[in-house]
């Protein structure tokens, strides 16, 4: 299993992850593409005075590996765990990484909020 804090990758004096670039970054620091080929299971820490997962940052940091893995795969091999005990707080992150992964599965079917127009 490979095991990530995701502290080291939020701006300083920030609670929120934000930026697709900054999420890239983590992307490619934590080397996600060669574990998206590997049978490691990867674990992604969100550090207790967290308070937003913006879906920019969730974009860069995992949807090339939603795009590899298909969301079902994504889902069982990318744990997110939450180090704060507070149960809102980890229902709004959790809703922010749904809002990543629904955002990951549009762009790769080429559907957004203005395909209703179409």
């Amino acid at each position: 299993m490979a095991i990530f804090n995701l502290r080291s990758y939020r701006p300083p004096n920030s609670f929120a992850f934000i930026g697709r670039e900054q999420g890239q970054h983590a992307r490619k620091t934590l080397d996600l593409d060669r574990l998206d080929t590997s049978e490691e299971i990867v674990e992604l820490i969100v550090p207790n005075d967290t308070t937003s997962f913006n879906p920019s940052f969730f974009l860069g940091l995992l949807y090339n590996s939603i795009s590899k893995l298909g969301i079902d795969k994504f889902r069982k091999k990318y744990n997110f765990v939450f180090e704060t005990d507070n149960i809102s707080l980890q229902k709004v992150l959790r809703m922010n990484i749904e809002d990543g992964i629904r955002n990951a599965n549009n762009s790769l079917n080429s559907r957004s909020g203005l395909s209703v127009f179409k």
